[in-house]
């Protein structure tokens, strides 16, 4: 089968947002006899209906949808390619545009982009901050090379994830809490202890319900913050029991500001890594991003993971 055209797939892509051969002639500044012969010869190409005509209305077929997928996203590619080359050719230096959490980005981030800057000094990386949800949705749209989340959901053939670290959740608490004091058993209730957790709509969310749910653990639904260092802060304040992962927590641990307690045996773990669109291939500078990212990630997680123990 013959690949169709750039100017094929923008003048399906124009129908489908117009709905009309008018305006997607206007659009693509051809002649409404253009679009409608650049469909038929699409269709007969693909040997496949892409859109049905019921009176004035143009709808898609499930082969049109499917194709309108795919089309969208050779467009955004090719887009995307021809800035970063004009990017490349005019200043003489690449970009990647990245995807993360608050969290990764106050603790881990700085550390990252420094190593990166020594390798690739010629490279600006940009910084979208969100929830793992949201940086997918921005993957999708073609405004991220790479988003670094936290792996829960089923798998979706829409991205490729490639693991770069895992961490695991804690109970934080102030020194003067009641589980300092004494060993308390909590069994397998919550219900009379204030949980502080992260974003209601995070992954990290998702997997602490998931978690105390598969563990027959009853708690009251979480107060939810949308930012670790207020998380700490109100459970140093004693004003609730927070859950965290314990590398966020360093120096409140050393500083014995903060006192962590297991959540269970095992603990509830997340999987960290990089969210891409599928099919794509990784440039060099992103293969080193990579690569730094998951020595960096695992190294604050590691240093944490002792801090906790202590």
């Amino acid at each position: 089968m013959t690949l169709p055209e750039i100017r094929q797939l923008k003048i399906f892509i124009a129908l489908e947002e117009t709905r009309s051969f008018t305006a997607a002639a206007s659009k693509n500044f051809i002649t409404q006899s253009a679009v409608s012969h650049s469909i038929k010869s699409l269709e007969k190409q693909l040997d496949c209906a892409l859109i049905e005509r019921m009176g004035k209305r143009i709808t898609l077929t499930p082969y049109g949808e499917v194709f309108l997928h795919h089309a969208k996203r050779v467009i955004v590619e090719l887009e995307t390619a021809l800035t970063k080359i004009e990017t490349l050719k005019r200043w003489g230096y690449s970009s990647i545009r990245i995807g993360t959490s608050d969290t990764v980005c106050q603790y881990i981030m700085p550390k990252i982009l420094k190593e990166f800057a020594k390798k690739h000094p010629r490279c600006e990386v940009t910084i979208d901050l969100g929830d793992t949800p949201d940086m997918l949705k921005k993957l999708t749209r073609g405004r991220l090379d790479l988003a670094i989340g936290i792996h829960l959901a089923p798998s979706d053939n829409n991205f490729i994830f490639t693991p770069l670290t895992d961490d695991t959740l804690c109970f934080v608490t102030s020194p003067e809490h009641d589980w300092v004091s004494r060993q308390t058993n909590r069994g397998g209730s919550l219900k009379d202890v204030r949980l502080i957790s992260y974003s209601a709509e995070s992954e990290t969310m998702r997997l602490i319900t998931k978690h105390f749910n598969d563990n027959t653990i009853t708690f009251h639904h979480p107060l939810t913050l949308g930012n670790m260092e207020a998380i700490k802060e109100m459970a140093k304040q004693g004003l609730g029991v927070g859950i965290i992962p314990p590398w966020v927590a360093k120096q409140e641990f050393a500083r014995g500001e903060l006192v962590a307690h297991v959540i269970s045996t095992p603990p509830p773990k997340r999987n960290w890594g990089a969210f891409s669109n599928s099919g794509k291939t990784f440039s060099l500078p992103e293969e080193d991003f990579l690569t730094i990212c998951r020595t960096e990630m695992s190294n604050a997680i590691h240093a944490g993971r002792q801090l906790e123990a202590l």
